[in-house]
C-alpha cells in the first residue's frame, strides 16, 4: 500500500498553438521514469508521476516538444504546442523510405502545396514549370485535360519513353487529383532513383498526398471559376483587305526568260479576277473558331485525427470548356486515406482513389482549316446556319478546299469517356524498435472508351456514307512491396536501410470496330453497312524485383548510401531477362564540424557525390521474338506473313550516372543554394538498326549506340526580406544541358512528319533537324536562294556557294529540338494579410520548325489558303535590283516552300508563367461566420510570352511519334490564357 501512496495521477490537456484546437495522439512521458500516456480525440490525458515535482515532456510528430514542470496530484494542465516548421519541412520522401534533409546524399528537389497552388490545372506537371531545376515542361497542346510533356536532365535514350516515373503515395503509378497533393519530390540522380530500377530511365516525380494533421475534424473548400482564351502567339492571319492587297503581287507582269517584262502589276485582271467586293467580306476564322471559354473547379475536403485513426477525404471536380468549338473535358475525383493504429505496433493504411472523366477531342483537319480558309468566305447563311460546302457547291466558296469546318464540327463527334480506380493497402508492423515489416500493395483498374463519329451529312471523304469507329481499352494490374526496413544507433553510428521484394503485373485489352455506310441520325456500329474493321489486341507485363538498400551515418556529419535492385523483365528472353541496377553515394556535411560551429554566415554546408545505373526495357513486348503477321487472308482463311525478325540476344539499355553536388546555407539559411553537375552515359541503346537487302527486313531490334547527357543545374532560393508585415522571398533556377549520340553503327536519318528530318549520327546532338540553309532571295531575279557546299575528293567542305536549284542545296545540320538551357525565376511578396506570387520560365537555344508557314507564307503556291502577316521589314520581291526583299517572287518561287531552314525559327522564350494575388481575411472576421480562415485570390496563367518565334506558341511537342517530330510545330491546338478568380475555406 505504501508503494501506491508514492504516486499520483496528473491530469490535462494538449492544445495547438496556433489555433487552440486539441490534439490527440500527443506522447506524455515523465521524464526520468518509465510512466507516460498518449492524449484522446479531446486531447486529453492521465498520467501517473512520483510524489512531489516532475517534468513531463510532451511531444508530437510536426511540433516543438515542450517540457512542463507539474506537481503530483495536479489537475487542469494546459499545454500548447507549436508547430515546428522546420520538422515538417525537413522530411523528404526518397525510394521507399523518408530521410531527414541533413541526410540525404543524393540530388532531390521538394515543391510543397504552397508552391503548387498558384496554378489550377488538372495535372501537376503544369504546376511545376519553372519550379524545379532541369525538370523540362513543354505545354506541346491547349486541348482540354492534355497533358504537358515533362522531361528530366534532358532526353537520354532514342526509343525508350522520356517522361519521368510518377510514384503516389509511395507505390509506382497510381491516380490523384492536384487538389489532393500535399508535395512532390523530384529524384532526379541514379542515388535516388536506382531503387525503382528499370523504370526510372528517366527520374522520378514522387506525388504525397494529404494526410491528417490536427486533432479536431478539418473541412476545406476551394472554388476556381474564370475563363481562358486561346494564344495564337505571332501567328495573326490576314483580314480580308491585307489579303486583297497582297494578293495583287501575283499579278505581276514577270515571266522567266522573257525579255519584255514590266514588273509592273496588271491590275485589270486583277480586277477581273478578285472584284473590289471582296474588301467588304472580312470573316475572321481563328477568332470565331476559338472563343472564350469558361473553367470551373471544386473542391472539398475533411482530415483529422483520433487516438486510433487518421484519415483524410477530398473529393473534386474539374470542368474546362475548350476555346475550340465543340471541345470539352470534365473530371471528377473522389480520395479517401486513412491510417488506422491498431497498437504501438501495428498500422494499417487504406488509400483509394476513384475518378471518372469524359470530354470532346477535335480533328486535326478542322483546326488546319480555321487557319487557312480565306477570310472572303463566310461560314454561316442569312439564318445563321452553318453551310454546307463541297466541290459541286453553286457559289464562290474561295478557300481551296471545299470545306466548312463549322459544318463539319456540327455533324461530327469526337467523344471519349472513362474511369480509373485505385485501391492502397500498408501494413506496418514494428517487429521490435529497430526492424519493421512494411507491405505496401496497390490494385488498379481503368477503362476508357473513344468514339469518331462523321455524319453522313457532312461534306468530305464520308459525305454520303458515314463514318463510325470505337475503341475500349481496359487496364488492370497489381503493384506490390514487401520490405523489412531496420534502423538502430550503434554509439556515433546510425544505420538503416531495408531488403525486399516488389512485383508488378499489367495486362491491357483493347477491343474496337469501325465501319461506313450509316443512316443518317444513326451513330451505333451494328448498323455501318461497308468497310467493317473489327480490331484487338491483349497485352501482359510482368516485373518482379529483389532491392535493398543500407544507410550510414557518423555524428551527422558523414554519411554514405548504397542500394541495389534487381529486375526481371519479360520483355527480353529468358536468358536475359534479369538486370541488376545498383547505386552508391556519399554526403560531408560540412557545417557539422567543429571547425564551422558558430559561423555566423555559412550555416549549412553540405558535399554530395553519387554514381548509379538505372535500365530501360521500355519498347514494347516480344520485341526478342521473329513474329508474323497474321492480318491477312489467302483462300478465306487467315494467312501470316513475316513481320519482325528475331533478336534473341536483345537486353536492357542501361544509363550509368554520376553526379556531384553541394548544398549550401548561409546568413541562417536565408540564403541557400543547391550546385549539381552530372554525366549520364545510356550503354546498348534499344534501336532498329538498318540491315542488308538481302535479310529481307529493313531493320532490326538490336542493342547499338550511346547517349551521353551532361549538365550543370544551379538553384538558389532567398528571403530577401522578412518582418512582421512584410515578406519578399526569392526562387530561381536554372539547367544547362548538352545531349550526344555515339556508337551507332551507321548514320541513322530519321524522317518525320512532312518529310521534316532530323539526323542521328556519332558525336551528334539528339533531335538534330537536318535540311538546307535558306539564304534568302536573288536580288535580280526573286528565286528563293539555298545554300551548296562544294567538297573536295576527300569530302572535305572547300567552299560553299549560292543556288537556286533546290536539288543541288546542301542538306546539313542546322540545330537542335532541345534547348541549351531552361529554369525559372520567381517571386512571392506578402504585406500583412495581402499575398503576391509571380512565376516565370525561360527557354534557350532550340530549334523549332514553323510547319505552318509552309502552307501561310507560300509565295503563291495556294492562292487559296490565307496567309500570315508578315513580320516587320518583310518584303515581296518586286523586280531586278531589289536588294530589300526577303520572300521570293510568286512569278519565280519554284520549290519555295520545300523543307528548309526558312521555316526553322529560334525557339526560345521568356513567359511570365503565373501571376497570383490574394488575401487572407482577419481571423476575426472569419470566426464570426465560424470559418478558421478564408482568402480570396485572383490568378492569371500563361500571362505572356516574349519570343522572336513566328507561328504559334514555341512551345512544341519534344516526343517523337508516328505523327509528330520533336520540334515541328503544325497547327496544334493553341495553349490558353487562363484567368480565375478562387475563394478558399477552412472550417
Amino acid at each position: 500500500m505504501q508503494g501506491f501512496a508514492q504516486t499520483a495521477k496528473v491530469t490535462g490537456r494538449v492544445l495547438s498553438a496556433k489555433d487552440n484546437l486539441p490534439l490527440p495522439g500527443v506522447s506524455v512521458s515523465v521524464k526520468g521514469s518509465s510512466n507516460g500516456a498518449m492524449t484522446n480525440v479531446n486531447g486529453d490525458f492521465t498520467v501517473n508521476v512520483p510524489a512531489g515535482k516532475s517534468t513531463l515532456v510532451v511531444s508530437f510528430v510536426g511540433f516543438v516538444a515542450k517540457q512542463v514542470e507539474v506537481t503530483a496530484g495536479q489537475t487542469g494542465v494546459q499545454v500548447s504546442l507549436a508547430e515546428d516548421i522546420q520538422q515538417l519541412n525537413d522530411v523528404v520522401v526518397v525510394g521507399y523510405s523518408s530521410k531527414k534533409q541533413s541526410e540525404l546524399t543524393s540530388a532531390v528537389t521538394v515543391v510543397n502545396a504552397n508552391k503548387l497552388k498558384d496554378v489550377t490545372a488538372n495535372n501537376v506537371g503544369t504546376m511545376l514549370q519553372g519550379k524545379v531545376a532541369g525538370l523540362q515542361v513543354v505545354n506541346s497542346s491547349g486541348v482540354p485535360g492534355a497533358n504537358p510533356e515533362i522531361r528530366l536532365r534532358g532526353v537520354s535514350s532514342v526509343n525508350a519513353n522520356q517522361s519521368p516515373l510518377f510514384v503516389v503515395d509511395g507505390i509506382i503509378g497510381g491516380n490523384y487529383d492536384p487538389n489532393d497533393v500535399e508535395s512532390v519530390t523530384v529524384l532526379k540522380d541514379a542515388a535516388s532513383t536506382a531503387l525503382y530500377g528499370s523504370q526510372a530511365n528517366a527520374g522520378v516525380i514522387i506525388v504525397t498526398t494529404k494526410k491528417a494533421k490536427q486533432g479536431q475534424t478539418k473541412f476545406e473548400a476551394k472554388v476556381a471559376s474564370g475563363f481562358r482564351t486561346a494564344d495564337f502567339g505571332k501567328l495573326n492571319v490576314m483580314n480580308s483587305n491585307e489579303l486583297y492587297d497582297y494578293q495583287k503581287e501575283f499579278y505581276r507582269d514577270y515571266i522567266v526568260g522573257a525579255t519584255d517584262n514590266t514588273y509592273k502589276i496588271d491590275l485589270a485582271k486583277f480586277y477581273s479576277e478578285r472584284p473590289l467586293s471582296l474588301r467588304n467580306q472580312d470573316y475572321n476564322w481563328p477568332k470565331q473558331s476559338f472563343k472564350a471559354a469558361p473553367m470551373f473547379n471544386f473542391y472539398l475536403s475533411a482530415s483529422g485525427k483520433t487516438e486510433k485513426n487518421d484519415y483524410y477525404v477530398g473529393a473534386s471536380y474539374y470542368n474546362e470548356k475548350g476555346t475550340f468549338l465543340n471541345t470539352n473535358y470534365q473530371r471528377i475525383n473522389l480520395r479517401a486515406n486513412s491510417t488506422y493504429h491498431f497498437s504501438k505496433k501495428l498500422d494499417i493504411t487504406n488509400n483509394i482513389n476513384l475518378s471518372g472523366n469524359m470530354g470532346k477531342s477535335y480533328d486535326y483537319m478542322d483546326v488546319y482549316y480555321s487557319f487557312l480558309n480565306m477570310p472572303w468566305d463566310n461560314p454561316y447563311d442569312a439564318n445563321g446556319n452553318a453551310i454546307y460546302v463541297d466541290g459541286n457547291s453553286t457559289f464562290k466558296w474561295w478557300s481551296r478546299d471545299k470545306i466548312n469546318p463549322i459544318n463539319t464540327i456540327q455533324n461530327s463527334d469526337h467523344s471519349y469517356k472513362g474511369f480509373d480506380l485505385n485501391y492502397d493497402l500498408g501494413i506496418n508492423y514494428r517487429i521490435t524498435d529497430w526492424l519493421t515489416f512494411a507491405s505496401t500493395n496497390r490494385v488498379a483498374a481503368g477503362f476508357n472508351k473513344g468514339t469518331n463519329y462523321v455524319s453522313p451529312t457532312a461534306a468530305g471523304t464520308y459525305h454520303g456514307t458515314g463514318y463510325l469507329d470505337e475503341l475500349n481499352t481496359l487496364n488492370y494490374g497489381i503493384v506490390s512491396n514487401q520490405l523489412l526496413k531496420f534502423n538502430f544507433k550503434l554509439g556515433d553510428h546510425d544505420i538503416s536501410g531495408f531488403a525486399g521484394a516488389a512485383f508488378e503485373g499489367s495486362n491491357n485489352e483493347y477491343s474496337g470496330a469501325s465501319g461506313k455506310g450509316l443512316p443518317e441520325g444513326l451513330r451505333v456500329l451494328n448498323v455501318v453497312s461497308n468497310n467493317q474493321l473489327v480490331n484487338g489486341a491483349f497485352n501482359k507485363a510482368y516485373l518482379q524485383s529483389l532491392l535493398s538498400q543500407v544507410n550510414y551515418n557518423y555524428k551527422e556529419k558523414y554519411f554514405l548510401s548504397a542500394s541495389v535492385r534487381y529486375d526481371g523483365s519479360s520483355a527480353f528472353a529468358p536468358t536475359k531477362q534479369y538486370g541488376t541496377f545498383p547505386s552508391v553515394s556519399g554526403a560531408w556535411l560540412v557545417s557539422n564540424e567543429d571547425f564551422l560551429a558558430g559561423n555566423s554566415v555559412l550555416n549549412n554546408l553540405k558535399l554530395r557525390a553519387s554514381y548509379g545505373v538505372t535500365g530501360t526495357q521500355d519498347i514494347g513486348a516480344s520485341r526478342y521474338l521473329g513474329l508474323f503477321s497474321l492480318t491477312t487472308q489467302y483462300n478465306g482463311l487467315v494467312g501470316a506473313v513475316p513481320y519482325q525478325l528475331a533478336s534473341p540476344t536483345l537486353t536492357w539499355e542501361s544509363k550509368h550516372q554520376v553526379n556531384v553536388g553541394a548544398d549550401i546555407g548561409l546568413f541562417n539559411n536565408r540564403l541557400t543554394l543547391a550546385i549539381d553537375v552530372y554525366r549520364n552515359d545510356t550503354k546498348n541503346l534499344l534501336l532498329q538498326v538498318s540491315q542488308p537487302l538481302s535479310v529481307g527486313f529493313e531493320t532490326k531490334w538490336e542493342n547499338a549506340g550511346n547517349v551521353i547527357n551532361k549538365g550543370i543545374e544551379f538553384g538558389i532560393s532567398s528571403a530577401n526580406i522578412r518582418n512582421k508585415d512584410f515578406e519578399w522571398n526569392t526562387d530561381f533556377n536554372i539547367n544547362f544541358n548538352n545531349n550526344k549520340i555515339y556508337g551507332l553503327p551507321a548514320d541513322i536519318v530519321k524522317t518525320g512528319s512532312w518529310s521534316i528530318s532530323q539526323i542521328y549520327r556519332n558525336g551528334g546532338n539528339l533531335y538534330e533537324f537536318y535540311m538546307p540553309k535558306w539564304l534568302g532571295v536573288d536580288a535580280q531575279t526573286g528565286a528563293p536562294v539555298w545554300e551548296k557546299i562544294i567538297y573536295d575528293n576527300n569530302g572535305k567542305a572547300v567552299a560553299r556557294e549560292k543556288t537556286s536549284d533546290y536539288a543541288q542545296a546542301t542538306t546539313q545540320e542546322v540545330g537542335s529540338a532541345l534547348p541549351k538551357f531552361q529554369g525559372g525565376f520567381n517571386n512571392s511578396f506578402r504585406y500583412k494579410n495581402f499575398n503576391l506570387r509571380v512565376s516565370t520560365y525561360f527557354n534557350y537555344g532550340n530549334k523549332v520548325f514553323s510547319n505552318n508557314l509552309r502552307f501561310m507564307m507560300n509565295d503563291g503556291h495556294e492562292p487559296y489558303y490565307n496567309q500570315i502577316k508578315l513580320p516587320d521589314g518583310a518584303k515581296v520581291w518586286s523586280g531586278p535590283g531589289d536588294t530589300q526583299a526577303t520572300e521570293p517572287s510568286p512569278q519565280n518561287s519554284a520549290n519555295s516552300t520545300e523543307t528548309s531552314t526558312r521555316y526553322l525559327k529560334d525557339g526560345s522564350y521568356f513567359t511570365i508563367r503565373n501571376i497570383a494575388f490574394s488575401y487572407n481575411l482577419p481571423k476575426q472576421w472569419a470566426r464570426s461566420i465560424s470559418m478558421d480562415g478564408i482568402s480570396v485570390g485572383v490568378t492569371a496563367d500563361n500571362v505572356a510570352t516574349f519570343s522572336n518565334f513566328l507561328g504559334q506558341d514555341p512551345q512544341t511537342t519534344i516526343q517523337p511519334g508516328s505523327f509528330a517530330t520533336p520540334g515541328v510545330s503544325d497547327f496544334k491546338y493553341p495553349n490558353n490564357r487562363q484567368y480565375l478568380l478562387t475563394v478558399n475555406f477552412n472550417f
